[in-house]
């Protein structure tokens, strides 16, 4: 199962954006009898006009959309057919077999790791024109899709950031200071694990580091990780200076020293630093939910930005920034929306699509920290922030405004963008527990692995 579809529908879904997306700058009756006969472009009578959106979500999401959906239609009169499915991986397949009958849907929600196949077999149509004239405003560029030819295919619906979220009872009975909010504040490497030792103890009250700490009877751990491997071990790799592939998807960054040392660095949080439990999971698993990992034994926890809609008015939880190596920054992941180039109607998909993404249309979302805003201006503009940032905690606000308006302090996924990535990861799973069990060395494995994973980088394709 896709990872952020599962971490979605945990924190109330992907297709919550039916919560508020007719309910801002919308007074028209859902239920209003009154026929809309808008002509587009082409002098189409758009009450003529159906598509169709395939979206992923449970019972009360599909109400949610249904309700948005009819308030769309009754503002524009096109009507909009949406086909839901569960958040249980069955899209991939679902996708597959309206292809063979030729029966795509106009729009949909898509993974982020799926996005370059689709864009391979030639059926997603490039939505660079909407964000040139302007029908799609800036988008953050960590959202932002291309093609290797350099094409917008997608953008993401939300813009979720790896954070730091602490327990302010653990931190102040330690004697330690909160983590700082702010990019150029960032703790160093040797300081976060220092602070993560001393938030680390057996139970005999024995601090990790200490010689008479003793690893097997850990009660405290200092540091957790919860929605899977994939982020934080990747991020390792960028902020120690190395990375996945560069940004612009020509330079394969992956088995440098510096990736390699800063994978190490996270293997070293378990078997030498003592300080966080062993974690062989991967996407499908992991330690649950940040907040359920800081009222139990961790006194930190890197987590997505989604958990942030769990909070709800917990004063014991501060978010601060992720601490540094070589350099200070976070990694983004965000579901993608998609318009299909077989669609019969691809102005009005398109349109549909800008209502879609645009921030002012899920602000329930956003004010619940379960989505961040898509958009440039909503991290610059004040009166823009305060509409979705009033609900969250401060050290939550300061540490997201940030990060975003820190130059190169996001890291894209490059899930985004490499069209070999899934089939590179998959080998990177296969033996990545060697160096976290501590059979194996960071070098060691990268040494036996990384020349067969560059080989599947260097096709440049999904499917060869």
């Amino acid at each position: 199962m896709n990872w952020f579809k599962k971490m979605v529908s945990v924190a109330l879904g992907v297709t919550l954006i039916g919560l508020t997306l007719a309910g801002c700058g919308s007074t028209s009756d859902p239920n209003s009898k009154t026929d809309k006969t808008v002509n587009n472009s082409n002098g189409t009578d758009t009450s003529e006009i159906t598509l169709e959106l395939l979206y992923w979500g449970d019972d009360v999401q599909k109400r949610l959309v249904e309700e948005t959906l009819a308030r769309y239609t009754a503002d524009t009169g096109v009507k909009v057919n949406a086909q839901v499915l569960p958040a249980d991986g069955s899209f991939d397949t679902f996708i597959q077999t309206r292809l063979e009958s030729k029966q795509l849907p106009d729009i949909s929600y898509m993974g982020e790791a799926d996005i370059q196949k689709y864009n391979e077999m030639g059926i997603l149509a490039d939505i660079s024109d909407m964000l040139d004239n302007g029908s799609i405003p800036a988008k953050l560029d960590a959202i932002t899709i291309h093609s290797p030819d350099n094409k917008v295919i997608g953008v993401g619906l939300s813009n979720q950031l790896e954070l730091m979220f602490y327990s302010k009872s653990k931190f102040d009975a330690a004697g330690i200071p909160y983590p700082p909010s702010k990019v150029e504040d960032a703790w160093d490497w040797a300081t976060f694990v220092k602070n993560a030792q001393l938030l680390t103890t057996d139970t005999k009250g024995n601090h990790a580091g200490d010689p008479a700490f003793n690893a097997d009877l850990t009660e405290n751990y200092g540091v957790g990780f919860t929605a899977g491997r994939e982020f934080h071990h990747f991020w390792a790799a960028y902020a120690n200076g190395g990375g996945v592939v560069s940004p612009d998807g020509k330079q394969f960054l992956w088995d440098s020293d510096k990736s390699v040392q800063g994978i190490q660095n996270i293997a070293d949080l378990i078997q030498k630093d003592k300080v966080t439990s062993t974690f062989s999971y991967t996407w499908n698993s992991g330690i649950g939910s940040a907040i359920d990992a800081l009222a139990g034994g961790y006194a930190m926890v890197i987590s997505g930005s989604w958990d942030l809609a769990n909070i709800n008015g917990n004063d014991d939880i501060g978010v601060g920034v992720l601490p540094k190596m070589e350099k200070a920054v976070t990694m983004n992941c965000g579901a993608p929306l998609v318009v299909y180039n077989t669609s019969k109607h691809i102005e009005e998909a398109k349109k549909l699509y800008a209502y879609l993404v645009n921030p002012e249309n899920s602000l329930d979302l956003l004010k619940s920290g379960a989505w961040l805003p898509n958009q440039a201006d909503w991290y610059t503009e004040p009166t823009l922030i305060d509409k979705w940032t009033t609900e969250l905690p401060v050290s939550a606000k300061e540490t997201i405004l940030s990060y975003s308006n820190t130059k190169d302090a996001i890291v894209q996924w490059p899930a985004y963008y490499v069209p070999a990535y899934i089939k590179m990861n998959t080998k990177y799973e296969q033996n990545i527990d060697q160096v976290l069990s501590g059979k194996k060395t960071a070098q060691a494995m990268f040494k036996e692995t990384m020349p067969s994973i560059k080989q599947l980088w260097e096709s440049g394709s999904v499917s060869e």
